[in-house]
C-alpha cells in the first residue's frame, strides 16, 4: 500500500482535530475569561530507504534517505498567559484580577478540593457566603482584619445576620448588626469672657456623645463664675444627660470642677482634664475624658463681653468619637482584594480578603469546564498570595472578557481548511495511481 495514502489520512485527522479547537474558540467568543487554545503539529516516524555512509578513500559520504509518514498533534496549549479586555458591568460583586493569578474556589469545603478561575462574577448566597455566580462554587480566602498568609479558607462569611430588634418595634429583624462604640473623648474650646454677664446665671453648654448601648446622648453642662469675688475662677458642671427624645436619663448634680486660670495669661491653671461618667437605662455614657487644655480666660475685645467656649466630641485630633448602632448597608472590594462592610453609622468594617493563587507553569493547568482549571502535575502546587505581591490588583465592577483573536482563528480557519483541502487531495491521488496499478493487468 503506498506511503502516501496513510500520510493523507493521518494529515486528515490532524487538521481536523485543528477545525475542532478552532470552532471551540469561535464558541468562546463571549465567554468570561476563556481562554483561547491551539493546536501544534510534529511529524510522525520516518522509514529509512536508504542509509547514510561515511568517506571512503575514494568516495565522498552520503545522506540518509528516509520517508516521513505524516504528521500529528504534539500539543494544544492553552494562552493563560494573555488577558482579556475589560468589560464594564456596573455590578459591585464583579471583580477582574489584572495580573497571572487566578481566583481560589471550593465546591465543597469539607473535601478538600481547590479549582482556580479567572471568572470573577460572583454573589452572595442565602448564607451571606461569598459563591461563584455560575456554579455557586465558595470563594476562597481569609476572614477578618489580618495579613494574608500561605493558607486560604472558605466560606467567607461576608454577611452575617444576627436576629435583633433593631428598630425597637417588637419585631425582630435579621440584619448584619455592628454594636456601637462609645465616646471615649471630648473636649471644651474657646475664650471665657471675665465680663460676661451671663455667667452669673450660667453658660450652657452641649455635647452629643454616643453611650455603650450604642445610642446617641446629649451632655448639657453649665459654666458659672463660681459665685465669688475672684475673675479667674469658674465652676463647670453636669446639669443632665438628656437622650434623643430630650428625656432626663441621668442627672450630674455631683459631677462639678472648678477651674482656675493665670491671672496674668488667661491660660488654664487647674485641672485640665476631667472624667465623667453616667448611668442610663440601657448602658453608661462614658467613660469620658473631657480636655480643658484648650480654655482661655481674660476679657473680650467686643463691647458686648460674651464667653465663645462650647463643647465638642473626640478629641482635638477626630479621633474617639464613638459611634451608633448600625447595619450592613453595602459591600465593597479594595484593590488588594480586601472585602469590606459599609454600615448605617457611617463604619467600613474590613469583611475578609479574597486570596488568589499562582502557579510556576499556568499553562500546565488542566481546564475542568465551567471556567474553571485544576492543578496539575505539570502546574505545579498552587501559590496562594495577597493579590499585590506580584503587582497585580483586582477591579470592581468589571469582568474579563474572552481573549480570542476572531482574525486569528479566521485566518487559521483559512489555512486549516486549505490543509485539509491537500490532504485528501494526496488521497485521491493515491487512489488513482493504485488504479493505473490496477489497470495493468488487463
Amino acid at each position: 500500500m503506498m506511503r502516501s495514502l496513510w500520510s493523507g489520512v493521518a494529515g486528515l485527522k490532524t487538521h481536523q482535530l485543528e477545525m475542532d479547537v478552532i470552532g471551540n474558540n469561535i464558541a468562546n467568543v463571549n465567554t468570561t475569561s476563556y481562554k483561547s487554545q491551539a493546536t501544534g503539529f510534529a511529524d510522525v516516524l520516518y522509514q529509512t530507504v536508504k542509509n547514510g555512509t561515511g568517506a571512503g578513500d575514494n568516495t565522498a559520504t552520503t545522506n540518509v534517505s528516509q520517508v516521513g509518514l505524516g504528521s500529528k498533534v504534539s500539543s494544544i496549549y492553552t494562552n493563560v498567559t494573555k488577558s482579556g479586555s475589560m468589560q464594564t458591568t456596573g455590578n459591585v460583586m464583579d471583580l477582574m484580577i489584572t495580573g497571572d493569578s487566578f481566583f481560589c474556589v471550593t465546591p465543597d469545603v469539607r473535601e478538600g478540593i481547590v479549582n482556580f478561575t479567572r471568572d470573577g462574577s460572583f454573589t452572595i448566597d442565602a448564607d451571606g457566603n461569598l459563591v461563584t455566580q455560575n456554579n455557586g462554587y465558595y470563594v476562597m480566602g481569609q476572614m477578618g482584619e489580618g495579613q494574608v498568609g500561605g493558607t486560604v479558607q472558605a466560606p467567607l462569611n461576608v454577611i452575617n445576620r444576627t436576629n435583633i430588634d433593631y428598630n425597637e418595634d417588637g419585631q425582630m429583624d435579621s440584619v448584619d448588626y455592628l454594636p456601637g462604640q462609645a465616646t471615649s473623648a471630648g473636649y471644651f474650646k474657646g475664650n471665657i469672657d471675665k465680663f460676661d454677664p451671663s455667667l452669673k446665671e450660667g453658660k450652657t453648654m452641649r455635647i452629643e456623645v454616643f453611650g455603650t448601648d450604642g445610642k446617641n446622648y446629649t451632655i448639657k453642662f453649665k459654666l458659672t463664675d463660681a459665685g465669688d469675688s475672684e475673675d479667674n475662677t469658674y465652676k463647670l458642671s453636669v446639669e443632665s444627660v438628656l437622650d434623643t427624645k430630650g428625656n432626663t436619663v441621668s442627672t450630674g448634680d455631683q459631677e462639678s470642677w472648678d477651674l482656675l486660670f493665670d491671672k496674668h495669661d488667661g491660660t488654664l491653671i487647674s485641672p485640665t482634664s476631667v472624667n465623667f461618667t453616667a448611668s442610663t437605662e440601657g448602658g453608661v455614657v462614658g467613660a469620658l475624658n473631657l480636655d480643658l487644655s484648650y480654655v482661655t480666660n481674660y476679657a473680650g475685645s467686643s463691647a458686648t463681653h460674651s464667653s465663645t467656649m462650647y463643647g465638642y466630641k473626640g478629641d482635638v485630633k477626630g479621633l474617639n468619637q464613638g459611634f451608633a448602632n448600625g447595619v450592613l448597608t453595602g459591600i465593597s472590594f479594595g484593590t488588594d482584594g480586601s472585602i469590606y462592610g459599609k454600615y448605617s453609622n457611617g463604619q467600613t468594617i474590613k469583611k475578609g480578603h479574597i486570596v488568589v493563587a499562582e502557579f510556576n507553569n499556568a499553562m500546565g493547568l488542566e481546564k475542568v469546564g465551567d471556567n474553571l482549571y485544576s492543578a496539575s502535575l505539570n502546574s505545579g502546587n498552587p501559590i496562594y498570595m495577597d493579590i499585590t505581591e506580584d503587582g497585580g490588583y483586582m477591579s470592581s465592577g468589571v469582568l474579563e472578557s474572552s481573549n480570542v483573536d476572531l482574525a486569528k482563528e479566521f485566518t487559521d480557519m483559512i489555512t486549516t481548511q486549505r490543509g485539509f483541502q491537500a490532504n485528501s487531495k494526496v488521497i485521491t491521488t493515491s487512489d488513482e495511481m493504485l488504479q493505473v496499478l490496477r489497470g495493468l493487468k488487463r
